[in-house]
């Protein structure tokens, strides 16, 4: 958190703990919610795009390490 409110700006002890802001009463801790849950759920969806890519990877890796294994068990 930045210490200050994200609408005007009033700068903010680090221990003001309470929701809203004590100049323009924002409620600090849900301003622009829509916008920030939006930019989470862009990067979530890079991260999985990333995952779905690694994982066919290991995959391979293992089912050779498999077959390995069962040869040297014959």
């Amino acid at each position: 958190m930045d210490n200050k409110c994200p609408k005007c700006g009033e700068k903010l002890s680090v221990f003001y703990l309470k929701p809203e802001c004590p100049k323009c009463g924002c409620n600090i801790m849900y301003y622009n919610m829509e916008s920030r849950l939006e930019e989470d759920s862009k990067k979530a969806e890079k991260e999985w795009s990333a995952l779905e890519k690694l994982v066919p990877k290991f995959m391979k890796k293992d089912k050779k390490e498999n077959l390995s294994n069962e040869k040297d068990k014959d």
